[in-house]
């Protein structure tokens, strides 16, 4: 009993820690992480987890995709970097680690850990707007900590949190006082980015978050049009980013049309056609290391008049810039299922508390729109947010057992 309590209090510190740290330090992020695994193979007790993971359809899932793509390596020519990404995929073990060893009225102060590790993020990210002070290679035209894709994802959750709460009857009004100034300024902070990820994927989130609470209804579309048309109207007007992120949109949306693909549109989209006809050739895939070789090998074998240029070396060196697609080319149709499952599951937690229940509809949606942009479980920062909060939904949903 005594060594029970002892593991638990070191892992709600470890866990509530990690959440605070996930907007603030790659490094710190990758030291919970080697924390937790150390910890969790030292406390053993493997019968109690084993009977917990086989009781989640979502874990066993997410053990089988992790599993599958780390078998891709067998069927990986860059057997070196195809290492290198083995790493980053098996960082998502760490979501059984997680949903095994918190305890269930430990998540909420774990989530208020993060809004508090983002309010310290946005001091700095609102710092460095007004010019009070520098922070690595954060810009006034730029104030994002990190890369300003994965930033913009983390403020859509934050955002998405805040409103739902404002929505909820559990908190008091000088609660929700709070919630609301914390909530303008991170949506705020969303548009002073150049992430057009997390701005879209808000979208999506909102519309979600008033079909949670009042279904398919008139209610439903109007309230989500009227708080859209308010965020996105006065950020268009006030965000010199934001405004001018619009017209590049529409002007990739414009070239595009001209089968012009030399815009960051006209590559997504470019790599829609290339990774189409790999898997085609590949059903299983071109394995963990070979993305970028399945791409140039695509690029090399088909004239694609029109992908040149600028599009067409881009693309011969970098990833495919979406989640589903990077799957696809790993390890094919039945990696793309299996991770497909994964996210079924994830929405279909049964998690009784219904602010973490909301919450975790949430949060699924934001990252997993996030992901048609960037593939962002190969990215540090989006795939330690993953992990936190995956892990956190499913120690909730997930049965316990003695």
């Amino acid at each position: 009993m005594i060594k029970s309590i002892y593991y638990d209090k070191i892992y709600y510190y470890i866990i509530v820690f990690f959440a605070f740290i996930l907007p603030l330090s790659r490094a710190g992020t990758s030291l919970m992480m080697a924390m937790l695994l150390l910890l969790w193979i030292a406390e053993a007790d493997f019968k109690r987890k084993y009977q917990q993971i086989i009781s989640s359809k979502f874990l066993l899932f997410l053990i089988a995709f992790i599993f599958f793509t780390i078998l891709s390596i067998f069927w990986t020519e860059n057997l070196m970097f195809g290492y290198k990404k083995i790493l980053k995929i098996f960082y998502l073990f760490v979501v059984v680690i997680i949903a095994t060893s918190i305890k269930k009225e430990q998540v909420q102060n774990a989530i208020t850990a993060f809004l508090a590790g983002m309010f310290i993020s946005e001091v700095i990210s609102y710092g460095v707007f007004f010019e009070l002070w520098t922070y690595k290679e954060a810009t006034v035209s730029n104030p994002s900590p990190f890369n300003h894709i994965h930033y913009s994802i983390f403020l859509a959750v934050s955002s998405i949190l805040l409103l739902n709460r404002l929505l909820s009857k559990r908190y008091k009004l000088k609660e929700k006082v709070f919630f609301a100034f914390f909530f303008l300024t991170v949506t705020g902070n969303l548009f002073l980015s150049t992430g057009r990820a997390g701005q879209v994927a808000l979208v999506v989130g909102v519309f979600v978050m008033f079909v949670i609470h009042f279904r398919f209804s008139i209610k439903t579309f109007f309230y989500s049009i009227v708080v859209l048309s308010v965020i996105y109207t006065t950020a268009y007007n006030l965000s010199d980013n934001f405004n001018n992120r619009v017209h590049d949109t529409i002007s990739d949306i414009s070239k595009l049309q001209k089968l012009d693909f030399s815009s960051s549109w006209g590559i997504r989209a470019a790599f829609w056609i290339t990774t189409y006809n790999s898997v085609q050739e590949h059903p299983f895939g071109s394995g963990i290391g070979d993305y970028k070789l399945a791409t140039k090998q695509q690029l090399e074998s088909r004239k694609y008049p029109y992908i040149d240029g600028m599009a067409r070396e881009f693309m011969q060196n970098a990833h495919p810039h979406n989640q589903y697609l990077m799957v696809l080319l790993q390890t094919g149709f039945i990696g793309i299922i299996l991770f497909a499952l994964m996210v079924y599951h994830m929405f279909k937690f049964e998690i009784h508390d219904t602010d973490i229940k909301e919450f975790s509809v949430l949060f699924g949606t934001i990252f997993f729109v996030g992901c048609i942009a960037e593939p962002l479980l190969n990215l540090h920062f989006p795939i330690t947010l993953f992990i936190v909060f995956a892990g956190l939904f499913a120690s909730v949903g997930t049965k316990e057992t003695i």
